[in-house]
């Protein structure tokens, strides 16, 4: 179908809505309904007419005749952004080697039974991050069927390192900020006849940031200043090596660690948090003020009519500058046990505060600490999708997803189409290994070269049939032809 056909149908199709329109003023959302699907229409066929041409040069090239030999043409369906694409593709024995290819595949670096173009897979993903599967699997005006369990492949296909952007400019600060924790997430491993197994699992938070601001257009309201997400499932010891090595090397690539004075890294005292210390550099833990509130509250609860001074009187010593601080908070403790209904809450408090003692007085003494919001962070960041509904995942949805969230935060919803690509690059060279020896012997240039003087000519014709269009804009066209 060549472009004059198109214009025409494109046209003819927005005169009809136009006069649908005028016949009935008052429906408006018909006129946008039929106005996009007319030009998603022509779009999807412009599309596919475009990527049958392109079957068809490589084709005719002489230097796809010297190595390849064509077999067979067949039809290729491609689920996009603008509606199904169906275009021509040829299948070739290669004549030096074995083997059998699709060369506009290997050009467009499309997976064999890849079913989804770039933008498609991007918008499936952006409306999963938010939404549940079955919700993204009808973003796409595509006649072709698409369940929930495509979606969820999208998903777990996404690459479990996710790349990190390198600033152009290190950034020369004295402190920076990293505080932690996970979200609780129930398990579903898919068998029904075994639900006694499902149990459940943690996904790890890491934000690093630079210290807090005043929030804009808010009084007396402070934010995260360049805060940076981490997040994924991170089993075990080796886990939680790798999710602090890629902090410390986000940390390399966008700071001068040379002027870095100190990492201050806050969380609710779990191990794998404390642990940070060993794997960031220049890094002390500081304990979370939110969770020594918490156990702090409930201990004091025990005291009934007492609660007001329990509380004030633990607080009194945890600020305490005198030496003997600790023993005195051991002695006042064992106390409140004695008279306490549920002495184990106050054990809860003596066992979080003795372990981590001098993170705790830290926290209180060093100005630069602030608050840790890690609690809101997890509810906003993973628990939105994760948890704060009944839903059941599998460790793998579980960890992209995350991973999915924090891309997006850290680098906005548009530049998912970057993650789309890389996953889609890693995906292929694990099939493929490192031969790209398809791509070297036929490339896009060397094809559109050989038709340079027919592209030409029908820019040319082109000129003539388009009123309007301006010397700047064929002289642009030309240079970008002899670009190829």
């Amino acid at each position: 179908m060549d472009i004059v056909t198109l214009l025409k149908e494109l046209v003819n199709g927005l005169i009809k809505a136009e006069e649908d329109f005028y016949q009935d003023p008052v429906d408006l959302h018909k006129l946008e309904v039929t106005t996009k699907a007319t030009t998603d229409a022509v779009a999807a066929k412009f599309i596919s007419s475009v990527l049958s041409s392109m079957n068809e040069q490589i084709y005719k090239s002489s230097i796809r005749e010297e190595h390849y030999i064509a077999q067979r043409t067949d039809s290729r369906t491609l689920i996009s952004s603008v509606g199904d694409l169906v275009f021509d593709c040829t299948y070739y024995k290669r004549k030096n080697k074995e083997g059998y290819v699709y060369l506009l595949e290997e050009m467009l670096k499309l997976g064999k039974h890849e079913r989804f173009t770039e933008k498609a897979e991007e918008m499936i993903l952006a409306e999963a991050l938010k939404t549940s599967y079955a919700e993204a699997a009808r973003v796409l005006p595509s006649k072709q069927k698409i369940t929930k369990t495509t979606v969820m492949n999208k998903v777990h296909q996404i690459a479990s390192d996710m790349p990190l952007e390198e600033a152009d400019e290190k950034k020369e600060i004295d402190y920076l900020f990293i505080e932690a924790d996970e979200d609780h997430v129930a398990e579903q491993h898919g068998d029904s006849t075994r639900p006694e197994e499902n149990t459940s699992f943690i996904s790890k938070l890491v934000y690093i940031h630079e210290g807090r601001q005043d929030a804009k257009g808010y009084k007396d309201r402070k934010e995260l200043k360049n805060t940076f997400y981490l997040s994924g499932v991170y089993p075990g010891s080796e886990g939680t090596e790798a999710i602090w090595k890629e902090a410390q090397d986000y940390i390399e690539k966008n700071y001068d660690t040379e002027k870095l004075k100190r990492v201050f890294i806050s969380g609710d005292g779990a191990p794998w948090i404390k642990g940070g210390t060993n794997h960031i550099d220049k890094a002390l833990f500081c304990a979370d003020k939110f969770h020594l509130m918490k156990y702090i509250n409930i201990a004091a609860a025990q005291m009934l009519d007492d609660k007001e001074e329990a509380k004030n009187e633990l607080w009194h010593i945890l600020y305490s500058k005198k030496p003997k601080a600790k023993a005195r908070f051991e002695e006042y403790t064992e106390r409140m046990m004695k008279s306490a209904n549920h002495p184990e809450r106050i054990q809860e408090l003596r066992t979080f505060v003795i372990s981590n003692w001098a993170a705790i007085r830290r926290t209180l003494r060093n100005k630069l600490v602030g608050g840790c919001s890690a609690e809101s962070h997890v509810s906003h960041v993973l628990s939105d999708r994760l948890s704060s509904r009944p839903m059941g995942w599998s460790q793998t949805g579980a960890d992209r997803m995350s991973k999915l969230r924090c891309y997006d935060r850290n680098y906005s919803r548009e530049k998912i189409i970057y993650l789309v690509r890389y996953s889609r690059e890693k995906q292929r060279g694990l099939r493929t290994g490192t031969d790209d020896e398809v791509i070297k012997k036929i490339s896009v240039r060397e094809v559109t070269a050989e038709h340079y003087d027919q592209a030409r000519s029908y820019i040319d014709r082109l000129q003539a049939s388009i009123p309007g269009l301006t010397a700047k804009k064929s002289a642009s066209i030309r240079t970008q032809l002899n670009m190829l």
